[in-house]
């Protein structure tokens, strides 16, 4: 079907009240709308959907960017990556918002479907729930870090003897506190916990800050600039992962109200640029505090008897609360999407046994990471590998977006820079595809030499 045949079905969808319809059958998807007069929904205001932005954007992969400069080369040669990164993702996460207030989709793989096909989005549901489960897992997984942290500070090396300190009772007691944000109907009613979310990353940040003048940290060389492209493009994919925000966006950005949906822009930009300060201070003053000697995790590195730390240390497992909900509302529905289409549900059938089906599978998905985040305490080398799917949530689905936004995109014969405009839009998408493609192979294949060389430490319970 040609471009101008898409735009001539889609005018006639339109006159006629509907607003999606599948390319492969040529069916429009009928909304369900409220009536001109009814009561609408409500919605959340676009500050509230920024900090639900920023907190699944802002987390646990702070801690690893003093570690990814030095590793990248030095301050300059970190920074400048650091800011390239920003802007990609930065410029991905408004096309996703974009196309999805456009097309009034709620989920990111419903968004895929509506702009790619039905093959892609059972991709995309697959990649989300596989990279939704892992980070889920290390999430926990951080939680028992930081509780045994804080345990072996005032009870020593053997606090594990003791029921109520050892790591698979405090783990699975705390992730009990899980279970009712996990089954919540729409991701704003989140936003309670991503308050505090943002305010512990905060707190971290200035902890991280304030040591470098107080600590007294012995430190190695610190590096301004000696790095070569390889050393450069080997942290790509930690800095990915650290504004991976793109798939919980369009949840966010689906309850916005109506009247702000072009607020929509304003979320985007200002949660990415605070993300943008938090993320360089923190690497900038970590490394600074420890030059070449800066841990992977940075926290690791600071006396954890030290009392600001130490809340540090509690806050980074409050953080990782606040993600958790995030993060299993995407892989629930990413779930429930793969189930209804397997099934063929109606969607009479599907709405009616909607709040069942949900809460029996947040409860499922939540007791299967707990399970494995307490027998298995260290997936590290398995994050590597799924990491590099973070590279397809910023890249390369955003970038064939970009491609169909382009193909359906009519040039007016009276407006001679629209040629010119679809010419930058099929430049842009075929960029990121590009961009997505290495980085995801690379991502990959560094994860794959972790299998077959694995470093794997020993948590404080020797487990």
């Amino acid at each position: 079907m040609s471009s101008r045949e898409k735009e001539s079905l889609r005018a006639s969808f339109e006159a006629k009240g509907v607003r999606k319809y599948t390319e492969e059958c040529c069916v429009p998807l009928i909304e369900a709308e409220l009536d001109a007069g009814s009561k609408a929904e409500d919605g959340i205001s676009w500050y509230k959907a920024m900090f639900l932005t920023m907190n699944a954007a802002l987390g646990a992969g702070l801690l690893n960017f003093p570690r990814a400069f030095h590793d990248a080369g030095g301050l300059l040669s970190g920074n400048v990556l650091h800011i390239i990164v920003t802007v990609l993702a930065l410029i991905s996460l408004l096309v996703i918002a974009s196309c999805a207030v456009e097309r009034k989709c709620k989920t990111y793989q419903e968004l895929i479907l509506c702009m790619c096909g039905r093959r892609w989005n059972v991709v995309a549901s697959v990649c989300i729930f596989a990279y939704c489960m892992v980070t889920c897992i290390t999430l926990l997984i951080i939680i028992g870090d930081q509780f045994d942290r804080a345990f072996a500070s005032f009870a020593g090396g053997n606090f594990c003897s003791s029921w109520f300190m050892n790591r698979k009772f405090t783990l699975t007691a705390s992730a009990l506190l899980l279970v009712f944000p996990c089954c919540l109907k729409r991701m704003d009613a989140l936003r309670f916990l991503s308050y505090a979310g943002v305010v512990t990353i905060f707190y971290v940040t200035a902890v991280i800050t304030s040591e470098y003048y107080t600590g007294g940290y012995a430190k190695g060389p610190v590096v301004i600039y000696d790095a070569d492209w390889v050393q450069m493009f080997n942290v790509l994919p930690a800095i990915c992962f650290g504004y991976q925000c793109h798939i919980s966006s369009v949840p966010i950005y689906s309850c916005v109200k109506k009247s702000q949906a072009k607020a929509t822009w304003k979320a985007c930009t200002v949660a990415i640029v605070v993300c943008l300060s938090v993320y360089t201070v923190s690497a900038n003053y970590g490394y600074l505090t420890f030059g070449s000697l800066v841990n992977t995790d940075v926290l690791l590195s600071y006396e954890a008897r030290r009392p600001q730390v130490l809340v540090a240390v509690v806050l980074l497992a409050v953080k990782s609360w606040t993600t958790y909900p995030i993060l299993l509302f995407c892989m629930r529905e990413a779930v429930n999407d793969l189930y209804l289409r397997v099934r063929s549900m109606p969607e009479s059938a599907a709405e009616k046994t909607e709040p069942t089906r949900r809460k029996l599978i947040a409860v499922a998905l939540w007791a299967l990471t707990v399970l494995v985040a307490v027998f298995l305490p260290n997936i590290g080398i398995v994050m590597k590998i799924l990491g590099s799917l973070a590279a397809l949530f910023i890249f390369v689905f955003p970038g064939m977006c970009l491609l169909q936004v382009a193909d359906e995109f009519v040039p007016s014969r009276k407006v001679a820079s629209d040629k010119w405009k679809k010419r930058g839009i099929v430049l842009a998408g075929s960029l990121y595809l590009v961009v997505g493609a290495f980085a995801f192979g690379l991502a990959l294949s560094m994860g794959v030499e972790s299998l077959v060389s694995p470093e794997v430490p020993l948590s404080a319970c020797g487990v």
